[in-house]
């Protein structure tokens, strides 16, 4: 902002980052025609006197940044804000390094040297007072929208709000919320706590949603060789390999507050990395980070982000030490396209009364449940104006005051609610009407061999009902079979946090496809499951009428205990074996089981979402572990079978410096009996039978193909991103990804379950076991094509082991392909 006093004669002003609205330090500010000039200071603040020559241009330039001109006419009383528009470095001649000494190589190799005691997170312990305040705006608006667009007309109010300062396409703001917590952090062991004392959050009413206004999901650490953002892995400019990924440039040097800095430029040294162009200012003394600029590379492999920005500040300590003082991160969303209507996020995080090694610190930190823990004051969406102005870190500007009072009005208008509800049901599947819903649309009709025609229709009751009891049922109707089926469940959870939830329901219907144990799955009666099954396989179905009672448990740790009980009747569908060829008693009729159980599951870092409908579970880096164990209760409500089952599973989500992600999973399990069991009591190994890859399933797999009653398998899936593809120049600005992956599965079935399960390899569709042998699927392909598309290649081995002697092998072959084409959707960065 500069203004111009007819009493003085000079001009102040402050020269701003176009995106980041952040200042520019050490810009060079000159006259065209006087030819003199003076340089911003560190809070991009400048003083010139005036130029003799009306009118006369204002230039403005910034090494990174197109150079701005402003005519200035000596008589003139307007005031404007100066904007840089940012623009990143290129690579190759804008970092030439001309002469045969580079010192900005030299600079960043003292960086490195200096890492150990420069970096902020070296300490065993520290707390600091943390405000963060988080904003979301509109970019590239058009007034012409509201005017000529006959749905936007309800909402032309906001045009007051467009920021009115810039000089190139404005954006408006329309989101922002601010929270304050005391932040405390130790390494060994790793420990971190937040306590929200305050949260001025809008239209966030979710406990659990609040917690991700706060500063624990997104630290970045550039002195990291690697640092994270949006998910994706980027190369730090500071990282100990960066002369591999970055040009170096010495700029110059400046004096700050009488100690010397200097100023660091760097630029990708190839396109398609994961990288950032920017420039940081070091001390000249100690080699620290007192401000750093870093910019997404432009061909660097993010969906849907046109620019990303960081901005980080460091303050030096009286001991010499440097902490943190500020971290922006500014994030240019841009789903439509370049120059289309985007959405610009801004996160500021500032950092007061910094303590570090103090041993109130570790007390805190002993409340702690869990490594990382969120705490919410009950007071903290109480506090008034007063407080807020006295307390939080900075002062709002005027476009950030202005985004409250639309906030309160938009919510008012009769179009934003209508939209918002069509976009819900839409993306949802659910329509809300008042206290109850009704949905998912896709599951209306559908379509199966059994049934032909199927319809179905959900009704639950929402939040205005009860925030803690959901009720939910469905109907269905099959017009082939002139079957009713359907189910009722209620979900009831405790008040408070005592992480405790009572289940039960009632199912009477097909079993649709789902995986054992899982009743999250996708299932097949849905509107689109009939348009991408394989050819040439029939499907298969159980009918299932099941009753189940579970409660869970979850402690603050993230372990949780749920106890379950199900009595379950089956029935079994052609191709299947017939349900008498299944009976294992003279006398017995059906199947008809009882089973007592419980599932344990530990997932530490887990973070999770409560919603009215069912939980949001993200998880952390750390593996998750699932214990799991039954028995059939034989006689209980005429339940035919005594068993005892055990399973386990290992999962986990996982990176590699520089080599991508890792997903893998390790699982076993076995099952107990003196008696025969039919299928549907054993391990039916997960096969698929659509065309759309699931990863939870062998793919080339018929769905009831293979049934075990001893286990063991493991899946690893590794996402190369583009490590491998960037070795092709013609694919370094493609947004293509790479990955490989492995199923394999061994296992066995007794002879008394073969017996009773498998009874004429002539049949036109039997199960099978694998004898003690592996089932192994193999799988490469490309995702991100067309930042949405992922395709995978396929092939299955499943070796033929112990084959009776005289029989014929060809009886044993599968008629399932070798090999296969699977294709999915995956929205990601």
């Amino acid at each position: 902002m500069w203004s111009q006093d007819l009493h003085t004669p000079t001009i102040r002003g402050r020269v701003m980052n176009n995106f980041t609205k952040e200042p520019v330090p050490f810009a060079s500010i000159f006259w065209k025609k006087a030819g003199f000039g003076v340089v911003s200071d560190s809070a991009g603040n400048f003083t010139i006197k005036h130029s003799p020559f009306h009118p006369d241009t204002l230039a403005v330039s910034y090494v990174g940044f197109d150079e701005l001109h402003k005519i200035i006419n000596g008589h003139s009383k307007d005031s404007s804000l100066l904007i840089l528009s940012l623009h990143q470095l290129k690579t190759g001649s804008s970092v030439e390094v001309r002469s045969k000494f580079n010192k900005g190589l030299r600079w960043w190799k003292n960086i490195v040297a200096h890492k150990a005691k420069n970096n902020p997170y070296q300490y065993q312990s520290y707390a600091y007072e943390l405000y963060n305040k988080m904003e979301i705006d509109l970019n590239n608006v058009d007034r012409r929208y509201f005017a000529d667009k006959k749905l936007l007309k309800p909402f032309a109010f906001i045009l007051d709000n467009i920021d009115s300062i810039t000089e190139k396409k404005p954006f408006l703001p329309i989101y922002l919320t601010e929270a304050l917590s005391d932040y405390y952090y130790s390494t060994d062991p790793h420990k971190i706590r937040e306590e929200i004392k305050a949260a001025k959050t809008d239209g966030m009413k979710n406990e659990s949603m609040l917690q991700f206004v706060g500063g624990m999901n997104q630290k970045i650490n550039v002195y990291s060789d690697q640092t994270h953002a949006l998910g994706k892995e980027f190369i730090s400019p500071l990282s100990t390999v960066g002369d591999r990924y970055y040009n170096y440039r010495g700029a110059d040097t400046q004096y700050i507050g009488g100690q010397r800095y200097f100023h660091l430029l760097f630029t990708p040294k190839r396109d398609g990395e994961n990288t950032f162009s920017g420039d940081c200012w070091i001390h000249g003394s100690n080699w620290g980070i007192y401000r750093i600029n870093l910019n997404i590379s432009a061909t660097a492999n993010i969906n849907f982000v046109n620019r990303l920005s960081i901005v980080q500040e460091f303050s030096l300590q009286s001991d010499s030490n440097w902490m943190f003082s500020k971290d922006k991160l500014v994030v240019d969303f841009s789903p439509l396209g370049k120059e289309k209507l985007s959405f610009i996020a801004r996160k500021t995080s500032m950092y007061r009364n910094i303590r570090v090694n103090d041993t109130s610190i570790l007390a805190k930190l002993n409340a702690n449940a869990q490594k990382e823990e969120v705490v919410v004051a009950d007071s903290a969406r109480d506090k008034d104006t007063d407080f807020w102005n006295e307390q939080r870190h900075e002062d709002l500007s005027s476009n950030e005051q202005k985004i409250y009072k639309m906030m309160d009005t938009i919510k008012t208008i009769p179009a934003f609610i209508h939209y918002t509800n069509t976009l819900t049901f839409l993306l949802d599947g659910h329509k809300k009407l008042g206290a109850v819903e009704i949905g998912p649309w896709y599951k209306w009709v559908s379509g199966n061999q059994l049934e032909r025609f199927r319809v179905r229709f959900d009704l639950g009751t929402t939040a205005k009902f009860s925030k803690y009891l959901r009720l939910h049922g469905y109907l269905a109707y099959g017009f082939k079979d002139n079957r009713f089926k359907g189910r009722m469940d209620v979900t009831y959870r405790l008040p408070g946090n005592q992480g405790i939830s009572f289940f039960s329901s009632y199912t009477h219907d097909l079993d649709n496809g789902r995986t054992r144990y899982n009743d999250e799955d996708i299932t097949t009666d849905n509107i689109f499951s009939q348009l991408i099954r394989r050819p040439n396989i029939r499907q298969k179905f159980l009918g299932v009428e099941e009753a189940k009672l579970a409660i869970t448990k979850e402690w603050r740790n993230k372990l949780s205990a749920q106890p379950f009980f199900t009595f379950t009747n089956y029935e079994t569908f052609s191709p299947l074996p017939e349900k008498r060829l299944l009976l294992s008693r003279p006398a017995q009729v059906s199947i008809a089981n009882a089973e007592l159980g419980l599932k344990l599951r530990y997932a530490p870092g887990e973070k999770t979402i409560v919603r009215h409908r069912k939980e949001l579970k993200l998880k952390s880096d750390l593996p998750v572990l699932e214990l799991r164990g039954a028995v059939g209760i034989a006689g209980f409500l005429g339940s035919d079978y005594q068993y005892r089952r055990v399973g386990v599973n290992i999962s986990q989500t996982t990176r590699i410096p520089r080599w991508g992600k890792i997903n893998y999973m390790v699982y076993g399990g076995k099952v107990f009996s003196d008696e025969p069991l039919p299928f549907m009591l054993l391990e039916v190994h997960p096969g698929n039978e659509i065309y759309y890859y699931n990863k939870q399933s062998f793919n080339l797999m018929n769905r009831f193909e293979y049934i075990s009653d001893e286990f063991a398998g493991a899946t690893l899936e590794h996402n190369l991103e583009k490590k491998f593809l960037n070795l092709l120049p013609f694919m370094r600005k493609s947004n293509m990804r790479q990955f490989w992956n492995v199923k394999t599965v061994w296992g066995n079935l007794s002879t008394a379950n073969q017996r009773l399960n498998i009874h004429d390899f002539y049949y036109e569709y039997r199960m099978r076991s694998l004898r003690g042998g592996f089932y192994t699927e193999l799988g490469t392909g490309l995702e991100n094509i067309f930042k949405l598309l992922r395709i995978d290649f396929v092939w299955r081995y499943a070796p033929l082991r112990n084959i009776p002697a005289g029989a014929n092998p060809l009886l044993y072959k599968s008629n399932t392909n070798d090999f296969g084409v699977f294709g999915s959707v995956r929205l990601q960065f």
